[in-house]
């Protein structure tokens, strides 16, 4: 009598076959999401957001934009030295535009014309906003890690934070799981995101910034 093949033994054969899919295509996604490296090192991103009681400052604005090409920026003197090397552009508020290495968070808010004090955010002529405070001083927190309220930080390429004067930390830290990732975009190291919009290149002379084909 010949033996037949037990239906378990092909019920497991199925499930293997099966599971081995699953990894092939776990395996072919994790190799779609591998980072990628900047092109230009000298023309990095952040993802930012400034919270007062809870309410995140919009810096949208046109008024908060710099223009596109090179004469915008050296034309008019009110947009300030370092808002061709630091700025916002293309109507978004959240992400850091830096084409010099070096500079901080406290040249970027400069070159926007936007100032802090202990528990107020201030903004400088001709930007027609009003001071606005909290009762509750800022607080900041880096790449997830709280850090002491300073300005004078030197941010890298992909960095994101917060600023806020959350007056606990189980919101500080709600307030920071909002955070945007689009830097990483306009940087091309997330190329699963799709590509960025076209840029400018405004540089310093002696540290050009480098064009993607």
């Amino acid at each position: 009598m010949m033996n037949r093949p037990s239906p378990l033994i092909g019920h497991s054969a199925a499930i293997i076959a099966l599971i081995a899919a699953f990894l092939a295509l776990g395996f072919v996604f994790l190799r779609s999401r591998e980072p990628a490296q900047n092109p230009d090192p000298n023309h990095t991103h952040a993802d930012f957001r400034v919270v007062l009681d809870g309410h995140p400052i919009d810096l949208s604005g046109e008024e908060f934009m710099t223009g596109e090409s090179t004469e915008d920026h050296t034309r008019d003197p009110e947009l300030g030295p370092l808002k061709k090397y630091l700025h916002l552009h293309d109507g978004i508020g959240h992400v850091i535009h830096r084409h010099k290495p070096g500079l901080t968070l406290q040249d970027f808010f400069d070159s926007i014309g936007v100032g802090f004090t202990a528990e107020c955010i201030v903004y400088e002529e001709p930007l027609d906003r009003d001071m606005e405070c909290s009762a509750y001083p800022w607080r900041m927190v880096v790449n997830g890690q709280e850090r002491p309220f300073s300005l004078n930080y030197d941010f890298a390429d992909g960095d994101k934070f917060l600023i806020s004067t959350a007056a606990d930390d189980a919101t500080f830290a709600e307030e920071f799981s909002s955070l945007t990732d689009d830097a990483c975009r306009y940087s091309q190291t997330c190329p699963w995101k799709g590509k960025p919009p076209v840029e400018s290149c405004i540089a310093d002379p002696e540290v050009p910034c480098v064009l993607p084909d």
